[in-house]
């Protein structure tokens, strides 16, 4: 029983880390339409660009730091990806986006090999709680997730600039008519979902250390989280990446380590099945 519970500990954790990949999925495409695969990139950068700074700089400050690098970068590729008119196509921003991310693992792997990194977390004791280790990372992390989760939320339901984003995806003519710059609503939203990336990332790598070629687990892991609440809910994606990570776990702990992908992508494949499902049938 102790190690059941400690594999839901853990799980919440690194699906915490997930949700915040999802969400910046889910920013992405209610703002823009498109798909962003660069997700997982966002977060590799974070976590290996913090892992190099913090040997010449406390760790709260690298941290920023690369968190700030990585924002701007999502903006770029956002800007690259929505084109300076805005009015790519959904389809056109999902192949920009796999084409850039291709690029950023090159980039990776010249700038910081292809050894894994990783870094010491806030604490390195753990709290013992009925014989469950519980990290102080994994309360930073899932605390951390819920304050973005609730702030975002927020932000989409209750204030003109979240209507507008929404409003953007919606319609670009009708969003232009009414004098929203769709371009600087679509990068900014870009540079929103790096953010949530690279906080994800500065927070999981001290956990889980990461190479220049895991940004391809931590995206399937973010598209799965993001599809639990059909691309379009910053609750429903949180929600998601804590299922995944606790199944992910499990299935670590009982079966067998290299399932762990396969449950992420199973799970992602039998949600779009049943809301294709769903949708048909209501319709």
């Amino acid at each position: 029983m102790t190690a059941f519970l400690q594999y839901i500990v853990t799980g919440i954790s690194d699906g915490a880390a997930y949700g915040l990949v999802g969400i910046g999925l889910v920013v992405v495409f209610r703002t823009t339409n498109a798909l962003n695969f660069a997700q997982g990139v966002y977060a590799v950068v974070a976590g290996m660009t913090t892992s190099v700074l913090v040997l010449h700089m406390p760790l709260v400050l690298a941290a920023v730091l690369a968190i700030a690098i990585v924002t701007t970068i999502g903006g770029l590729m956002g800007l690259i990806t929505i084109g300076i008119r805005g009015d790519t196509t959904p389809l056109t921003s999902l192949i920009v986006t796999l084409g850039l991310t291709l690029i950023a693992e090159s980039c990776e792997l010249l700038i910081f090999g292809d050894g894994p990194h990783s870094y010491a977390p806030i604490a390195n004791h753990a709290w013992d709680v009925g014989g469950v280790l519980v990290q102080p990372q994994y309360v930073l992390l899932l605390g951390v997730t819920l304050v973005v989760t609730l702030g975002l939320n927020l932000l989409f339901r209750k204030t003109i600039v979240g209507n507008a984003l929404v409003a953007a995806s919606d319609s670009l003519r009708a969003a232009r008519l009414v004098g929203i710059d769709t371009v600087t609503f679509g990068v900014v939203a870009f540079g929103l979902a790096a953010f949530l990336g690279a906080l994800g990332g500065v927070l999981l790598t001290p956990l889980m250390p990461v190479a220049y070629d895991s940004d391809l687990n931590i995206a399937v892991n973010g598209f799965a989280a993001a599809a639990f609440g059909g691309l379009v809910s910053v609750p429903g994606a949180l929600l998601g990446g804590i299922v995944l990570g606790m199944a992910e776990n499990l299935v670590v702990g009982y079966v067998n380590p290299q399932y762990e992908l396969t449950i992420a992508l199973v799970i992602m494949l039998a949600l779009i099945g049943w809301r294709a499902r769903h949708e048909v049938s209501t319709a």
